[in-house]
């Protein structure tokens, strides 16, 4: 084509420009979709595994460790509403979750009169309690006065806090990483353990989750919500029945039995177990904290798996913790019957009701009046 005389351009060259350009073939407009999906997927997918990490290390511990959460939004709560109570803190195991009811100590709520919480925790031995004072002093919780539950088989557990702790590894925060360091043969273990399982919260935790959010969803062995349903105001959580039937009863005390039995006849102090409670009372000594043990009662079965030295071992241990940091030891543990039990070392409704006056009357109520 000619040049045009005017422009001095080729007008080949100007349509050629202006031809638009082919349409993309569906094939690549496909892959551009594709491609686009897998980048917005992983992006939320990220900002999920992010946000729930970071929500169960702060606003809502509770998903995290509901025993503790629940709990310790109570405890918040009461130092709120009534500050002018002495609150007396009972940290322990499942007994004293299921048997140590401060609703039925009869304290009148009114300035002065002690306010005691049952901060009982399935499963918690020495080193667990020592992370549940420890966690409650972070934040921000310090009570008037401690309970601290003696329980002899647990004083048993020995080993570094990354093997006793296996089983509590997703219920365990950022800090409480930190705080069981001491602890650990291998720290860094430890620690990696615990980021492969906040890095994927949404299953380490699908139990707890789905207990909070769709119980219903969940066969009831696997849901977790009557932790904080049947929670009473001051942390009791009762068994589910008043009474037991004898064979029921008996399948109880052989799963039991099963459990404790060897560490009761061959029995030892475990050298992790007794620096735990030496740092609780070291704890407690400087923060100014009063501090008790507490015994819970046993039944016939239980107390007869005892070997002949195993009571004076712990007696010679209960009685060296007292000389040297000067905490007393209440025991009001005696004389339950069998079917106060539901299976030897958990009691029953009215069982808890009978202890928790019998404690408040002989040991808490003169122990406040005396620190006064």
């Amino acid at each position: 084509m000619s040049r045009s005389p005017q422009t001095g351009f080729s007008l080949r060259a100007v349509w050629g420009r202006a031809r638009p350009r082919p349409a993309a073939s569906p094939s690549a407009s496909r892959r551009r979709r594709a491609r686009a999906v897998v980048v917005w997927g992983l992006a939320l997918t990220c900002a999920a595994l992010l946000g729930m990490a970071a929500a169960v290390e702060t606003a809502v511990p509770q998903w995290r460790d509901p025993e503790y959460g629940h709990r310790l939004s109570q405890v918040r709560g009461w130092r709120q509403t009534r500050p002018d109570r002495p609150l007396v803190l009972a940290i322990g195991s499942s007994r004293t979750q299921m048997g140590l009811s401060p609703a039925d100590m009869g304290f009148a709520d009114a300035p002065g009169s002690p306010l005691v919480y049952s901060f009982g925790q399935a499963g918690a031995g020495p080193l667990q309690l020592l992370l549940t004072f420890r966690r409650l002093l972070d934040d921000g919780v310090k009570p008037d006065f401690l309970l601290v539950e003696l329980f002899p088989a647990s004083l048993a557990a020995d080993g570094p806090a990354e093997v006793q702790l296996e089983p509590w590894l997703p219920r365990l925060g950022a800090g409480d990483v930190r705080r069981l360091a001491p602890y650990c043969d291998d720290p860094a273990a430890l620690r990696r353990a615990w980021a492969a399982n906040r890095a994927n919260s949404w299953y380490s935790l699908r139990q707890a989750l789905m207990s909070h959010w769709l119980p219903g969803w969940l066969p009831w062995q696997k849901r977790l919500n009557f932790q904080w349903q049947q929670l009473d105001p001051y942390g009791w959580v009762p068994y589910p029945y008043e009474t037991l039937p004898d064979a029921e009863r008996r399948k109880g005390i052989e799963r039991v039995r099963g459990q404790y039995v060897a560490a009761l006849t061959d029995y030892h102090i475990g050298a992790t177990s007794e620096r735990a409670v030496r740092e609780i009372l070291g704890g407690c000594r400087d923060a100014d904290l009063p501090v008790a043990f507490y015994l819970m009662p046993e039944g016939p079965a239980f107390a007869g798996w005892y070997a002949a030295d195993t009571r004076a071992k712990v007696a010679a241990f209960r009685e060296a913790l007292a000389r040297e940091f000067g905490v007393p030891v209440f025991d009001a543990a005696g004389g339950f019957a069998e079917d106060e039990f539901a299976d030897s070392h958990h009691l029953l409704r009215s069982g808890a009701a009978r202890f928790s006056r019998t404690l408040a009357e002989e040991h808490i109520t003169p122990w406040v009046r005396a620190s006064r």
